[in-house]
């Protein structure tokens, strides 16, 4: 008799707590409505994120505090794991497939991403920044009103008083014309011949496919400059990438001299080697390290 008294006792308790845990992870899976979708994709070794109104980082993050977010994540390569430990976020980046979680970010601040699931040669590097701003509310937003203020020249004619000018004046009106036309020419020619004495720039190119290891990747491997040269780097490649002085993220002088940080592909960046001791000075890239070269400044 009192068997089933217990039996009866236990199931209760079980199926209430099993309905509070369903209820609680209701909760926490129930993405907010007014949530901010951010597609998060995965690619050996970096991470880039597209925002709902088109804007795209790479290994950079930027929220808003207090308000909610909803994650995509997906990979184009091999599996990776979205993490951000600081908030307690884990989960896959498997290739062909969405993931989903959000979080609500409260505090503001700089947080670390990385990748926690073994992924190859970099998985170590593969890291990016989380930026938590404070949210910007609509009346900072809103540009103050500006006061447009007329003047009237109180000492000018009206209109129906103008004067005719004199044939001397307008001679000199010809004359100052001619004196303000012949500066111009005499600055635009010390302009072009400023800038044909100035030389060509250097140029340093990442070339198409240097991604994929053994491929060729800097274009010159070797370069060499003077002091005070301005590097142009060209990215012709599909794939971010940087030229970051050092020889690997492990080591401790790595960007010290310089650094482009991430390059877009199509896009450029430009080295100032004028703060830049002379020397050899190696370089790799951030996102794919066995990318590396040497810059000689002389």
């Amino acid at each position: 008799m009192y068997e089933w008294v217990y039996i009866a006792a236990v199931v209760a308790v079980l199926i209430f707590v099993g309905a509070a845990s369903w209820d609680v992870e209701r909760i926490i899976e129930e993405v907010p409505a007014d949530a901010e979708t951010i597609k998060v994709i995965g690619q050996q070794w970096f991470w880039s994120f597209e925002h709902a109104d088109g804007t795209k980082e790479v290994n950079e993050l930027h929220v808003q505090k207090d308000k909610p977010y909803r994650f995509e994540i997906t990979s184009l390569d091999v599996n990776h794991a979205f993490n951000v430990p600081d908030w307690t976020l884990l989960i896959d980046a498997v290739p062909g497939r969405i993931n989903t979680l959000w979080n609500m970010f409260t505090e503001d601040g700089e947080y670390l991403i990385q990748c926690r699931e073994y992924c190859g040669f970099s998985h170590y590097n593969m890291k990016a920044k989380l930026f938590v701003e404070p949210a910007v509310t609509p009346a900072a937003a809103e540009s103050p009103p500006t006061t447009t203020t007329s003047t009237t020249n109180a000492a000018a004619p009206p209109p129906s008083a103008t004067v005719a000018p004199t044939q001397q004046q307008g001679q000199q009106q010809q004359q100052q014309q001619q004196s303000s036309t012949n500066a111009t020419s005499a600055a635009a020619s010390g302009n072009a011949t400023a800038a044909a004495g100035g030389g060509g720039g250097v140029t340093l190119t990442i070339l198409e496919g240097a991604s994929v290891q053994g491929s060729p990747d800097y274009d010159p491997d070797e370069l060499k400059v003077k002091k005070g040269d301005k590097i142009t780097v060209n990215n012709a490649d599909t794939m971010p990438h940087t030229v970051t002085s050092g020889k690997s993220g492990s080591d401790p002088t790595s960007g010290k001299l310089f650094d482009t940080s991430i390059i877009n592909g199509g896009d450029s960046a430009e080295i100032d080697t004028a703060s830049v001791d002379a020397g050899a000075h190696p370089y790799y890239c951030m996102v794919h390290p066995y990318m590396t070269g040497t810059l000689t400044v002389e």
